[in-house]
């Protein structure tokens, strides 16, 4: 990959170009795997084939159930009371009676309304860590996403040395049956040709396993995939100012607002409310009456303040939860900045510095070789040296997508995607 297009070509768009269409024609050289999965395309699937789904839909479903359920009125209640049992002697006070009361609680000081504001904030925080929750998935299948790209740019390298050994194990086959070279070292190059093939197959398996990983986070087959290397050495730096991702940040804001909800409701708490009741007296004799009366609970002052203060002091706990939670986020954020800014410097490094004296020294070496200037292991030592740095470059621009995924969910840079899986 990196060894014989720089050999042919000077730039580093140039050797990019040519990387994807290598990649291309794998795919039509092989139409078993015929569909191009894309980031976007993995992120979809996993999105929707997650079990979260379902266990998030459940507790909104409750909370929704108990919303409506605190939404409703105190119910009434009917109470039968008899009085004055045995035979009558004549005294009105002393008939048997019969008394039917019919009792309804008033609800003071908003406290439906209260319950109510309460639910729906704590169906709005399981809708926030949802979110939350599918950008952490998002994460992991780029992570997989990575490592299939990887792999797929380590069997490009794997080619072009195989590539570099056979065509050099041509040459030294010339060289032995003219006589130029012992026979032991067609032996060595072929060899280094059986060795390079190993890797190669190495390479493709390491592939395929990545696929299998890949696939499992949706739970479908790895048949019929192919990752394409797409912008895997494109290597953006990053600029701009960067944040915390919204969705993190507003868990917390839905957590104060639930909070908030909370101290309202104790506050409507503290409001007695207002029970009234009625209902006929039936006595012995025949005579209807009608009773009437109302009750106001006494005392709970100091209990009710208690609570206030309780909710108040959770309220105080998020916020400064959410101010470590910030600082810890901007921490990561730099650091996962600075990996990013590491790794790429690294492999820009390896491609603009190391790799062309890598190269330029295994034409030196192959040219010398030609005319028995240098040995069969000069050569070798060459090639190794070109593939160590194409190696070396691949791992590189790896660990910069690793970091880049730790930035992208930090940053929040797939929460479009993830709220389509909401809606």
């Amino acid at each position: 990959m990196f060894s014989i297009f720089r050999a042919c070509f000077g730039t580093r768009a140039v050797r990019k170009a040519l990387l994807l269409q290598a990649a291309t024609i794998a795919i039509v050289a092989h139409p078993a795997f015929a569909e191009e999965l894309t980031l976007d395309d993995a992120i979809r699937r996993v999105l929707a084939a997650a079990p979260q789904n379902a266990a998030t839909a459940a507790q909104v479903e409750a909370l929704t159930a108990n919303r409506d359920a605190v939404s409703l009125r105190p119910r009434p209640s009917l109470e039968v009371a008899t009085e004055n049992f045995g035979p009558p002697v004549g005294d009105l006070y002393d008939q048997f009676q019969v008394t039917a009361t019919y009792s309804q609680q008033i609800e003071r000081g908003g406290k439906r309304e209260a319950r109510v504001a309460l639910a729906e904030r704590q169906i709005d925080v399981v809708g926030a860590q949802a979110l939350t929750q599918r950008l952490d998935l998002i994460a992991g299948v780029q992570l997989a996403y990575v490592e299939v790209q990887a792999a797929e740019a380590g069997i490009e390298v794997m080619r072009q040395r195989l590539a570099i050994a056979r065509d050099f194990e041509t040459e030294v086959a010339r060289r032995v049956a003219s006589a130029r070279d012992p026979s032991f070292a067609g032996t060595r190059a072929r060899t280094a040709v059986a060795e390079a093939e190993v890797d190669l197959e190495l390479a493709v398996h390491a592939r395929d396993a990545a696929l299998v990983r890949l696939s499992l986070w949706w739970g479908g087959p790895a048949e019929g995939l192919v990752v394409p290397l797409g912008l895997f050495l494109d290597l953006d730096t990053v600029s701009g100012p960067i944040e915390p991702a919204a969705a993190d940040v507003a868990i917390y804001q839905v957590r104060g607002a639930q909070a908030d909800a909370a101290i309202a409701v104790e506050q409507a708490n503290s409001t007695r409310d207002v029970t009234v009741s009625g209902g006929p007296r039936i006595i012995g004799n025949g005579d209807v009456g009608f009773v009437a009366g109302v009750s106001i609970p006494l005392g709970g002052r100091r209990l009710t303040e208690a609570r206030v203060l309780e909710a108040q002091a959770a309220r105080r706990r998020i916020d400064a939860e959410r101010e470590v939670e910030l600082f810890q986020l901007r921490r990561a954020l730099t650091l996962a900045a600075e990996r990013v800014e590491e790794a790429r410097h690294e492999a820009e490094a390896v491609q603009d510095r190391v790799l062309p004296g890598a190269e330029q020294a295994l034409r030196e070496v192959r040219l010398g070789y030609d005319r028995g200037f240098f040995s069969f292991a000069d050569v070798a030592a060459a090639q190794t040296a070109v593939t160590n740095a194409a190696s070396r470059t691949v791992e590189a621009a790896s660990e910069y997508h690793a970091a880049r995924v730790e930035l992208d969910r930090l940053t929040g840079r797939f929460t479009t995607l993830a709220q389509e899986a909401i809606r």
